[in-house]
């Protein structure tokens, strides 16, 4: 290996394959070659590292593609063109997230094939799941769109508001979540959802359902305390969600935190402060309205355990 080309000798301490090219559409492995290769692509005849992956991964056949395209294009060393990530089955059916990179070295040409780590493969795998059964971007935005006109044509022939306290009321919720998800974008999928139970979840006060005083200044408080792209349900008795689009699982706990200042530091007329409880959680791609929903409910009774003004968590991915 030439001395210019002490990168490679880098690359080799890494889990990346690396690949000479010697001539168009023929490349030879250099170096050690990772695990994940030779568990991704049966060795040569000759026993040693495949000369050729790309038979074995339709996604490295297209991006070859592109690669020879680059290096007959003569490119400066230093340049260089990356694919997006793509995913392998293993025989274990476990997936592997995979990135491949064309770069022009200064005595050399070479393919790098690189496994993602695991922290990002969770991610892909995530993405994946939601993609499943969707042809293209654009069936894609066509069917979000249908969807959408079809909840919010069944939203109107009900009446989705709670007449007290003017937020949607309990049937409402599914639908909005629903309305929610379909139109959620692949890659930056945000949606949370914070539960709110004004006493113990398990005490059947009945203040909350005859007060309509209470639950009147409720609903003005919620519907003030919310952006224009929230929604607040009320779900019955003492207990409310809030749908907050576009929003990550920390900043939906910072809300629900100063939820609780502001109903703290509230007089209802009840000759007693409020003890909420709160619980937070975020979407998880794939999954239905219904998982979501229990999902905040296993969050509130986490706070429960707490005790009261406290905001209990849901991690999608770790729950």
């Amino acid at each position: 290996m030439a001395s210019s080309d002490l990168s490679l000798e880098l690359l080799m301490l890494m889990e990346v394959t690396i690949l000479r090219r010697v001539a168009p559409r023929t490349y030879y492995p250099e170096g050690l070659v990772p695990d994940f290769y030779t568990r991704l692509f049966p060795q040569d005849a000759d026993g040693t590292a495949c000369r050729v992956p790309w038979k074995h991964s339709p996604m490295l056949e297209f991006f070859l593609g592109e690669a020879e395209e680059f290096f007959e294009s003569e490119p400066k060393p230093g340049e260089s063109l990356s694919s997006g990530l793509w995913v392998e089955n293993l025989d274990s059916g476990d997936e592997l997230p995979l990135t491949a990179t064309a770069r022009v070295l200064k005595n050399s040409q070479v393919l790098l094939i690189q496994a993602v780590p695991e922290e990002y493969a969770q991610r892909v795998r995530l993405t994946r799941r939601s993609q499943t059964d969707l042809r293209s971007r654009e069936d894609l935005m066509r069917e979000k769109r249908k969807i959408t006109q079809t909840l919010l044509k069944n939203a109107k022939r009900k009446n989705p508001f709670d007449p007290l306290t003017k937020l949607y009321n309990r049937e409402a919720l599914t639908e909005l979540l629903q309305a929610q998800i379909s139109n959620l974008p692949i890659y930056a999928p945000n949606l949370a959802l914070i539960m709110i139970s004004l006493n113990h979840p398990e005490n059947h006060d009945e203040e909350f359902v005859k007060n309509n005083d209470l639950l009147l200044q409720l609903g003005q408080m919620l519907r003030r305390f919310l952006r224009k792209s929230d929604a607040a349900v009320h779900y019955g008795g003492g207990m409310f969600f809030i749908v907050a689009p576009g929003t990550t699982l920390p900043q939906a706990i910072l809300a629900a935190e100063r939820l609780i200042v502001l109903l703290k530091g509230h007089d209802f007329g009840l000759g007693r402060p409020l003890s909420p409880y709160l619980g937070c959680t975020s979407y998880r791609p794939g999954e239905e309205a219904m998982e979501f929903i229990v999902r905040a409910r296993q969050a509130l009774l986490d706070a429960v355990k707490t005790g009261p003004h406290t905001v209990g968590q849901r991690d999608p991915l770790k729950h």
